[in-house]
């Protein structure tokens, strides 16, 4: 199976693409406040928290995120379906899903009974933005092992981005049962508390993440979206996106979500126009047009308000 290292890295890249660069996302009008000090930009939490975010289910942009380590082979696999099944995950992490997905279904082919072969096709087939079809292979995942956790994780965030959240709810549910140290269940709980108001027990959530993997920067970065849209956290909300600033600096959707607190509150535009230029940046190789777009735009309500000010 898949070392712990790996997974979690690889489960950052899905995390990331499955919420980030909503490209229809507006400005709210209750926004958190940023004050600019000597010692940097801070910001200041609203009185009253924002309402909960819709869902969203754009198709999934492209990412880079490198595993650690190479997923391990599984007993119940034989010698070819492994190399194939390993050159999947690599095509994964080039961003090549397309290859990725041919190449699972050769390990199919080879050993049908593989339930890592299905798993891994369903990510190919998610990462497409090719929902119903991941979800079938994810599916077949489970028939031939229940017990298979990651399966669970993966249809899981395939039903988030779906807005299918009570789905959501009982994969990840079932996949936290059969490990609680699964982040990517964590993830997704947190998630659906939050959308369902219950935001107590969805900071609950969020932060055992953190605290199940805190070198992981993606379990920041959904917390810091959680602090800025739901809460209104502010503060925060600033605090966790430079932590997963921090971890993964390669990553255009964290610049993205840190720009938009800077622009929501309507203060620091050149720091708020500086991340929107490192996303772009990031976002050239391999090509993630929806965080180019999303950039764009921003970039426009920043030269709109400059223009206004004149």
């Amino acid at each position: 199976m898949l070392n712990r290292r790996t997974y979690l890295a690889l489960i950052s890249l899905i995390a990331l693409l499955l919420i980030a660069c909503s490209t229809t996302e507006s400005v709210p009008d209750e926004t958190p406040t940023v004050t600019v000090t000597p010692d940097g930009p801070v910001v200041e939490e609203t009185v009253e928290p924002a309402t909960p975010p819709e869902p969203t289910a754009t198709p999934p942009p492209r990412a880079t995120i490198t595993p650690t380590a190479e997923p391990e082979t599984t007993p119940e696999s034989d010698t070819e379906s492994v190399s194939f099944y390993l050159s999947g995950f690599r095509a994964i992490n080039r961003g090549e899903y397309i290859e990725a997905e041919r190449t699972f279904t050769t390990v199919i082919e080879i050993e049908p009974e593989f339930a890592r072969g299905w798993d891994g096709r369903g990510q190919a087939l998610m990462l497409q933005g090719k929902y119903e079809e991941a979800m079938l292979d994810f599916d077949r995942a489970i028939e031939l092992k229940p017990n298979l956790s990651v399966a669970y994780e993966n249809r899981g965030l395939t039903r988030v981005a779906q807005n299918d959240l009570d789905g959501a709810f009982r994969d990840a549910s079932r996949a936290y049962e059969i490990d609680d140290e699964s982040v990517a269940s964590q993830l997704i709980l947190g998630r659906v508390n939050a959308n369902r108001g219950d935001t107590t027990r969805a900071l609950e959530w969020f932060d055992l993440a953190i605290a199940t993997d805190p070198e992981d920067g993606s379990t920041w970065w959904w917390r810091g979206r959680f602090y800025r849209d739901v809460l209104g956290s502010g503060n925060a909300a600033l605090e966790d996106f430079n932590k997963a600033i921090e971890i993964a600096p390669a990553q255009g959707a964290l610049y993205i979500d840190r720009a938009l607190l800077y622009v929501q509150a309507g203060v620091s535009p050149e720091l708020a126009r500086a991340d929107l230029e490192e996303a772009i940046s990031l976002a050239q190789d391999p090509k993630i047009p929806s965080i180019i777009e999303r950039a764009e735009d921003l970039l426009q309500i920043l030269d709109e308000r400059a223009e206004a000010a004149q």
